[in-house]
């Protein structure tokens, strides 16, 4: 290999360190809950809202507070951030997870809704089931709701987003089931009746 050839490879990877170093982080804090590949999503779609809309996406997502009190942890994220600002905060021992708003965005999206309709569908009943891939799936689809809510404010389109689970979907899939089991209970009251 040539010298030349080494030369652009270590300015290439210098360039990357670089760039790395200076970037800002939207993950602020990840111990061991989000899988690499959502981290990555989230880092590149944060970047993505942060460009188009000036908002910032970040999110923290610990083991515990270590006996902290919920504001006091979250104090300490906060107050390095400059708004616009929304933080989704998670700590899985404590079973805490908060939408984090300033003044300017907390009139773009309906934090409830966040909450009960993309995050609170995906967490597992069972504790043993909180796996990073399980984790990184409800801080996704709330993140990503999240990131579509701040952009629809501006009136700009996301290239990095992607269809999340929807509350039309979940309206359709308990229809549904609730139909059949009305059904399953008739047919049972008919053939009961029947015997008789």
């Amino acid at each position: 290999m040539s010298a030349s050839r080494y030369l652009k490879i270590g300015i290439f990877s210098l360039f990357i360190f670089v760039t790395r170093l200076f970037s800002e982080s939207y993950v602020l804090e990840n111990q061991g809950q989000l899988i690499d590949k959502t981290t990555a999503f989230m880092e590149i779609l944060s970047n993505e809202v942060f460009e188009k809309t000036g908002v910032g996406i970040y999110v923290v997502a610990l083991d515990s507070l270590n006996g902290a009190s919920l504001q006091n942890k979250e104090n300490q994220y906060l107050e390095n951030l400059k708004s616009p600002y929304v933080v989704l905060f998670f700590a899985k021992e404590d079973k805490k997870i908060d939408i984090i708003t300033d003044n300017k965005t907390s009139a773009m999206f309906d934090k409830n809704s966040v909450y009960w309709d993309y995050i609170v569908p995906l967490i597992p009943t069972n504790q043993n089931d909180m796996t990073m891939q399980n984790i990184s799936a409800f801080l996704l689809n709330g993140f990503v709701d999240i990131a579509d809510n701040i952009a629809q404010a501006h009136n700009v389109e996301l290239e990095n987003s992607f269809p999340k689970q929807s509350k039309g979907i979940q309206m359709a899939v308990k229809i549904t089931l609730y139909a059949m089991t009305l059904i399953l209970l008739a047919l049972f009251v008919y053939v009961y009746l029947r015997r008789k």
